[in-house]
């Protein structure tokens, strides 16, 4: 396993955890925007595997199937009175939700930032999540030392939303990377490639026309990664990059013709549900700062472990346990700043 330091969206828990324990724990809620986007459910199945950590917690996991705030602040409006246990909020816009989240906190609702940096005045003490300018300079990294030294040519850069903060940070981390290792290489982008699926695959069709002969495709959310595998041709010379671990996206890595960096969402989710839960439990206030949460390269090196691992619920429980257990087990020594978070 090769993990370096490091979170496309926005996650926020909420856990009213002071005082004394109670006797019957509340339920620790997960609400999510975007059910069946893939990053989202591992975030999901690593939330609940978190909370099932603690006995005698519960669990329960709503939302809207699509990306649809709106709807997603219609569900969370009823737990934000500091009287509901522990909620986690996932959000693709943070900033959007600062307002709600700034009074829970006056209610009494201690709140967590997961996957995604807390957006001002959201009040928020906690955040677990990627450092994702250090995720995009691992892709960058990687993606730079597989073109030739001196090779001239483009890097197209694609972003399913651009003006969201981990995108553009891991844009940047991209770019800086490329440029300082193969300076004779001209970076473009990050160019916007849409969320919806099909829009996503049309931009990056549209993208490749435009650019018959570019060296490299790098793709900075999970849907880019997917479409990037879909329209790989046989080119013998270009490797595209994405992040994420879609599962046509490692079929693709394992011929080399594709880098990943996985922001290893389950684990963050893990991270998010055992810490609510244990402070549901015991009483306890939550720990505040940045709990980072590191990226990890995927490529023809590891990708055979990576698809075994991602192949059931009780393979990641297994593969990632070793990690969990040594970050809870010493959770202050994990802590960072929280204004370092980026």
């Amino acid at each position: 396993m090769r993990a370096g330091p490091a979170a496309f969206a926005a996650a926020f828990v909420l856990a009213a955890c002071s005082g004394e324990a109670p006797s019957e724990p509340a339920p620790a809620v997960l609400v999510v925007a975007g059910r069946q986007v893939d990053f989202v459910r591992e975030l999901a199945t690593g939330f609940g595997e978190g909370v099932r950590r603690v006995p005698g917690v519960g669990q329960k996991i709503i939302g809207p199937e699509t990306v649809d705030n709106a709807a997603e602040m219609r569900m969370i409006r009823g737990f934000l009175d500091g009287k509901h246990g522990s909620i986690s909020l996932f959000t693709f816009a943070p900033e959007l939700f600062a307002d709600s989240l700034g009074k829970a906190a006056a209610a009494g609702t201690s709140l967590v930032g997961l996957h995604t940096i807390p957006a001002p005045g959201s009040r928020v003490p906690l955040f677990i999540g990627n450092d994702n300018l250090a995720i995009g300079t691992q892709l960058g990294e990687a993606m730079a030392h597989r073109i030739p030294a001196q090779t001239e040519g483009l890097v197209i850069i694609g972003s399913p939303y651009p003006g969201v903060v981990v995108l553009d940070q891991r844009a940047s981390g991209v770019r800086a990377a490329v440029e300082k290792l193969r300076p004779d290489v001209t970076v473009l982008g990050p160019f916007d490639t849409k969320q919806d699926p099909a829009a996503n695959k049309q931009a990056w069709k549209t993208l490749q026309e435009a650019n018959p002969h570019a060296l490299a495709f790098i793709g900075v959310g999970g849907a880019d990664a997917h479409s990037l595998a879909e329209l790989r041709d046989t080119h013998p010379t270009r490797i595209d990059g994405g992040v994420g671990t879609d599962p046509k996206a490692l079929s693709v890595a394992g011929t080399g013709a594709l880098v990943l960096v996985s922001t290893e969402p389950y684990l963050q989710g893990l991270l998010a549900g055992a810490i609510q839960a244990r402070c549901a439990k015991d009483g306890d206030e939550l720990p505040a700062g940045w709990l980072a949460v590191p990226g990890l390269v995927v490529d023809t090196v590891n990708v055979g472990e990576i698809v075994a691992r991602q192949a059931s619920d009780q393979a990641r429980r297994a593969w990632f346990k070793p990690q969990a257990d040594a970050i809870l087990a010493n959770l202050p020594d994990h802590l960072r700043p929280l204004v370092e978070a980026q």
